[in-house]
This record gives C-alpha cells, sequence and structure tokens, in this order.
C-alpha cells in the first residue's frame, strides 16, 4: 500500500498552493497590524490633547501643548502642531510622528428671555475639533483619527 508519483505530485501541489495563499495574506495582516497601532497611539495623544486643556485654566493656554485659552473667543481660530513618537512637541514637521490639527469654535450664545442680551453668568460650552493624522511629513496623510472635544467655559 503505497502512494503513487501522481498522488505525491498531487498532494504536494495541494500544499504549495495553500502555503501560497498563506504567504500572500502575510504583509496584509503585518499592514493591517502596524495601522492598528498607529491608530492606538493617535487615539492616545487625542486623550492627552484633551486631558492637557482640561486640567488647565480657562484663562491661560494649556500647559503641555499651548493650546489657546478658552475665554474671549468670538471667532473660529484653528492651530496646527507637530508631535514626535514620546509624545513632545517640533516646531518641523520633519522629524514629527503625527500632525495635530485642531480648531476652536466660539459658544453660541444663550439670550435671556427679557432682556434679549447674551446670559453671561450661564457656562458657554466652547468647541475643539482635534485631527490627529500621520506621517506628519507626508503632503498626503493616509491615516488620520478625528474627534470633537466641549468644554464648559465659567
Amino acid at each position: 500500500m503505497a502512494f503513487s508519483l501522481v498522488e505525491i505530485v498531487l498532494a504536494m501541489g495541494i500544499i504549495a498552493f495553500a502555503l501560497i495563499v498563506l504567504f500572500a495574506l502575510l504583509p496584509v495582516g503585518l499592514k493591517s497590524n502596524t495601522d492598528s497601532i498607529g491608530e492606538s497611539q493617535a487615539v492616545n495623544l487625542l486623550q492627552a490633547l484633551i486631558a492637557d486643556r482640561q486640567s488647565s485654566g480657562y484663562y491661560t493656554n494649556s500647559s503641555v501643548y499651548n493650546l489657546p485659552a478658552l475665554t474671549n473667543v468670538t471667532t473660529s481660530s484653528t492651530g496646527t502642531l507637530f508631535i514626535q513618537e514620546d509624545g513632545t512637541t517640533n516646531a518641523s514637521p520633519g522629524s514629527a510622528r503625527y500632525q495635530v490639527s485642531y480648531t476652536l469654535y466660539p459658544a453660541v450664545y444663550q439670550f435671556a428671555a427679557a432682556t434679549n442680551y447674551p446670559a453671561t453668568t450661564v457656562p458657554m460650552p466652547v468647541s475643539m475639533d482635534f485631527i490627529v493624522s500621520w506621517p506628519a511629513a507626508a503632503t498626503n496623510r493616509a491615516s488620520s483619527v478625528e474627534t470633537v472635544a466641549t468644554f464648559m467655559t465659567q
């Protein structure tokens, strides 16, 4: 009861086909893993940006990333940060891993019913839209995450 040469060649062909398929899927899995790591790091950076803005006073810029103060915001303003892999800011995109673009939106005033003047004693929400993209030096960034955070002013 031995295998014939045809059976052995056929079995080797099936095994070779299966191995080729497995090896073809390997780069797809590695790219997916790399993308997932980058996205996780970007989400962690977003959390650090929001925590930095929340931990700073309303009248001052944030302490770590120098995000603008939340008071006297009358028009939308934008800014860009370049952040290295370790979370420190950098002035140029050349050695940075992430580019953070943010937009600060002013509070929408609520008017007092009787006087038709803005109700200044009511806390007013100020929104910031954060977009983290990478790599920072690329002109066409293929990867990015975005979130909007709303902060209550006094």
